[in-house]
C-alpha cells in the first residue's frame, strides 16, 4: 500500500499540478478565471475552482503560501448579476436550493480540509504555541461571547461569533506553521496581490466604460460603482491593500520602475472610486511605500521621475479644481459630523455605538444590533456595523473585547519588530492599510477581509527569517 501511495505521489501529473499551484504566476490564472466567471455570472464555477485549488494546495503542498492568493480571490467571487444585495443584482441565486446544497457541500469539504491540515501540522509537531496564537484564541473566545448578557441576545450572535472566530483563528492556524518564508515566498504573495489588483482595476475601468452617468457635472456618482461582492468603499479597501505589494515588486524586480508606474494607475483607480476613506488611507500608505522604495530600491532616477510626475499632476489638478475641492472637503466634513444626504452619518452611528457599550459594558450588545442607517450591503445575514474597529468592539463585545483586541494588536506589532526586514515591512503596511480603512468603515469584521488579515498576520507571526538571494 505504501509503495502505491509513493508511486502516486511521484506521478508526472501530480508533479506538474504541484508545480503549477506553487508557481508565482498561478494567481494570474486565477485572476483570468475570476474575470471570466464574474462577467458571465458563473459564480458556482468560480466557487468550485477556488475551493478545489485551495484544497489541493493544503493537501499537496508542504509550503501553503499559495493558499494566501486563494483567500484573496475568495473575497470577490460574487458577480453583479447574481448578487443578493438589493443595491446590486438583487438575485435569489444564492438562495436557490440546488445552489445552496452545492455551496454547503463545498464549504464542508473546504472546512474539513483546513481541519485536516491543522491536525496534520499538530501531529507532526510542527505547530508552535506562540503568545500570538494564545492572544488570537482569547480574541476568538470573546467573539463567541459577543452580547452574552444583552437583553436582545440571540443565537445569531453566537453564529456570527463562530464565523469571526473561524476567520481570525482558523486561517491563522492553518498557515502559521505551514508557510516557508524566503525571498521567493514573499514574491509569490506580492504577485498574488498584483494579479488581484489587475482584476479590481479591470472591474473599475469596465464600469466607467459601460455604465452611463457615473460622472455628472464633473462629480463622480459613486452609487453606480457597485461590484456584486461589494461597493466603492470595499473596492477602495482592496486596492489600498494592493499598493505595498506593487511597490515591493518595484523594489525587488528587474526594471522595477515599471511596477512603480503601475502603482500610479492603482492610485488613480482608487481616486475614481470617490471612496473618501480609501483616498485618505491610500495617500498615507502610498507615501510610506514610495519613501521606502526611494531609500532602499534601485532605479532611483526612474522612480523619482515617476513619483515626481504623479505629484506634479496632483498639484496641478488641485490648483485647477481648487474651488470644487474646497466645496467637496467642506461637504465631507459637514456630512461626517452631522450626516445628511451625501454622508453616512458616522458621528451619529459612533454615538449609538457608545450608547450600546454603556448599556452592556462587559460583553457588549452583540453584533446584531441596529443602527439608524440603511446598510450599504443590503444583505440580511450581515449585521449592521458602526464603521470603526474600536467602537465596533466596544458595542459588540464590550470591555473584554477591546482588551483582547489590544493584546492581539500589541503581540502582532512585537512579532514584526522582532524581525524587521523589507519583506515583512511591506506585509505589515498591507495589514495597516486594512486596519486604517477599518477605522472609518467595517472591513475588518466583514469575513473576507478578515480571512486575508489572518493570512497576513500568520506571515508576520511566523518567525522564519527571510533568506537573501
Amino acid at each position: 500500500m505504501k509503495e502505491k501511495i509513493e508511486k502516486l505521489k511521484n506521478c508526472t501529473f501530480l508533479k506538474l499540478l504541484k508545480q503549477g499551484l506553487a508557481s508565482k504566476y498561478f494567481p494570474f490564472v486565477t485572476a483570468a478565471i475570476t474575470l471570466f466567471c464574474y462577467y458571465l455570472g458563473l459564480d458556482l464555477v468560480l466557487i468550485y475552482y477556488i475551493s478545489l485549488t485551495g484544497m489541493l494546495i493544503l493537501l499537496l503542498l508542504d509550503d501553503a503560501t499559495p493558499f494566501i492568493s486563494v483567500m484573496l480571490f475568495l473575497g470577490i467571487m460574487i458577480s453583479y448579476k447574481n448578487s443578493p444585495s438589493d443595491v446590486m443584482g438583487d438575485s435569489d441565486y444564492y438562495f436557490r436550493t440546488a445552489n445552496l446544497v452545492q455551496i454547503f457541500i463545498i464549504l464542508s469539504l473546504y472546512i474539513l480540509t483546513v481541519l485536516y491540515r491543522i491536525i496534520l501540522t499538530v501531529s507532526r509537531k510542527k505547530f508552535k504555541f506562540t503568545p500570538a496564537f494564545f492572544g488570537l484564541c482569547g480574541l476568538s473566545a470573546i467573539f463567541l461571547l459577543n452580547g452574552l448578557c444583552s437583553e436582545n441576545y440571540t443565537a445569531k450572535n453566537l453564529l456570527y461569533g463562530l464565523i469571526m472566530s473561524a476567520s481570525f483563528l482558523g486561517v491563522f492556524c492553518v498557515l502559521k506553521d505551514n508557510i516557508k518564508l524566503d525571498s521567493e515566498s514573499y514574491e509569490k504573495i506580492a504577485f498574488a496581490f498584483l494579479a488581484f489588483s489587475a482584476v479590481l482595476i479591470t472591474e473599475v475601468v469596465v464600469k466607467y466604460i459601460f455604465i452611463d452617468g457615473i460622472i455628472v457635472d464633473g462629480q463622480i456618482d459613486r452609487s453606480k460603482l457597485t461590484f456584486g461582492w461589494g461597493i466603492w468603499n470595499t473596492m477602495g479597501m482592496w486596492l489600498v491593500m494592493c499598493i505595498p505589494s506593487v511597490i515591493y515588486l518595484a523594489y525587488k524586480k528587474k526594471y522595477g520602475f515599471l511596477y512603480t508606474a503601475y502603482s500610479v494607475l492603482l492610485c488613480l483607480a482608487i481616486f475614481l472610486l470617490n471612496s473618501r476613506q480609501s483616498i485618505i488611507v491610500a495617500a498615507v500608505i502610498y507615501s510610506v511605500c514610495i519613501i521606502i522604495l526611494l531609500i532602499k530600491g534601485r532605479y532611483k532616477a526612474a522612480n523619482i521621475c515617476i513619483a515626481a510626475s504623479a505629484l506634479i499632476t496632483v498639484i496641478v489638478f488641485v490648483i485647477i479644481y481648487r474651488d470644487a475641492l474646497a466645496v467637496y472637503i467642506k461637504e465631507f466634513i459637514e456630512d461626517f459630523i452631522n450626516g445628511g444626504a451625501k454622508g453616512n452619518t458616522r458621528m451619529v452611528i459612533w454615538g449609538q455605538a457608545i450608547d450600546n457599550y454603556r448599556s452592556a459594558p462587559l460583553f457588549g450588545v452583540g453584533f446584531y444590533t441596529k443602527f439608524s442607517y440603511v446598510p450599504n450591503s443590503g444583505l440580511g445575514f450581515m449585521p449592521y456595523m458602526c464603521h470603526n474597529t474600536i467602537l465596533q468592539l466596544l458595542s459588540s463585545c464590550g470591555t473584554i473585547g477591546l482588551i483582547a483586541y489590544i493584546i492581539h494588536r500589541v503581540q502582532t506589532v512585537k512579532c514584526y519588530i522582532k524581525n524587521i526586514t523589507i519583506e515583512r515591512t511591506f506585509i505589515f503596511i498591507t495589514i495597516a492599510g486594512l486596519l486604517l480603512t477599518s477605522l472609518i468603515d467595517n472591513h475588518i469584521f466583514n469575513i473576507f477581509p478578515t480571512i486575508v488579515y489572518s493570512s497576513l498576520t500568520a506571515v508576520i507571526v511566523n518567525d522564519t527569517v527571510p533568506k537573501k538571494n
